[in-house]
């Protein structure tokens, strides 16, 4: 018989994050998780590239700003996890030991260690040209049960998340830097609940609000966490910086699986073509 921890409660942190702003970036975090932890959240998600706030014009210079674990910026979340007692997902720019930079985020025990961490396994516009991307899909097993990570772009694939949770996820952490132009803002609803109803697992995603350092581009906002049936459990608007509570029951996954059974009834032996690949431009 499954063993779940008690209902607690999850924060995400939306803000407007500058770009190449470090002090101030950090600071205005570490500000936003005490309020957090002040008001009982036991899980606390900062945005992807929080402390150096995301530019998708400025992908080489933000390569130039990764950090290490040992970097200012994982060694202050992680004296602020062990200080408040709150698990605490912090991604940021890695300089991976290979000598790469991955978009990583940083999952955060309650006694300021380091999980592990996960990165972007889909790069997008010019981080194609110069990241390194990951290739793992880790679920870490904490106090607070089995949780997976997709950053950003990566909620676009439902491979991805289906991975996460045929290897037990039971919440998925989304931190993103989302943009809001076009169509992206309803696209970043419809892929999240998407996320959450393919897998009946909780989808917790934390996105930046404000503009990009040229102004042409705005990010989405619209924080949010959606329960293991897709519908919203809380949310933000598009421009505010907000604080986005919810609670996390994991008891309640066994019987949203008993009700509903896709993840019973796939067939894996007729999902070929998805490990094959195709070019969908050739094929219309």
């Amino acid at each position: 018989m499954a063993i779940y921890p008690n209902p607690y409660k999850i924060a995400l942190i939306q803000a407007d994050f500058p770009i190449f702003d470090l002090p101030a970036n950090l600071q205005k975090a570490e500000s936003k998780v005490r309020e957090a932890a002040s008001n009982n959240a036991e899980l606390i998600c900062l945005p992807e590239a929080f402390n150096t706030g995301y530019d998708s014009t400025k992908i080489p210079e933000m390569i130039k700003a990764a950090e290490t674990e040992s970097g200012q910026s994982l060694s202050r979340m992680m004296m602020l996890a062990k200080e408040l007692g709150v698990h605490l997902l912090a991604p940021i720019y890695w300089k991976a030991p290979n000598g790469g930079v991955e978009n990583r985020a940083f999952l955060i025990d309650d006694g300021g260690a380091i999980i592990g961490g996960a990165s972007k396994t889909h790069p997008v516009g010019d981080e194609r040209k110069f990241l390194q991307r990951g290739n793992q899909y880790p679920v870490f097993e904490t106090k607070l049960g089995k949780i997976g990570i997709a950053v950003c772009y990566d909620a676009c694939f439902p491979e991805t998340s289906r991975i996460l949770a045929l290897s037990g996820a039971q919440l998925l952490l989304v931190p993103s830097a989302w943009r809001g132009n076009f169509y992206f803002k309803e696209w970043w609803d419809i892929n999240l609940a998407c996320r959450a109803l393919d897998n009946l697992f909780y989808v917790a995603a934390v996105n930046m609000c404000g503009k990009t350092s040229g102004g042409e581009q705005y990010f989405a906002g619209k924080s949010q966490v959606r329960n293991p049936t897709g519908e919203l459990a809380a949310s933000c608007g598009i421009d505010e910086e907000a604080i986005v509570y919810a609670t996390i029951d994991l008891s309640r996954l066994k019987g949203d699986r008993a009700f509903n059974t896709v993840l019973e009834d796939r067939h894996p032996e007729d999902y070929a073509p998805v490990l094959n690949g195709f070019n969908p431009i050739s094929n219309l």
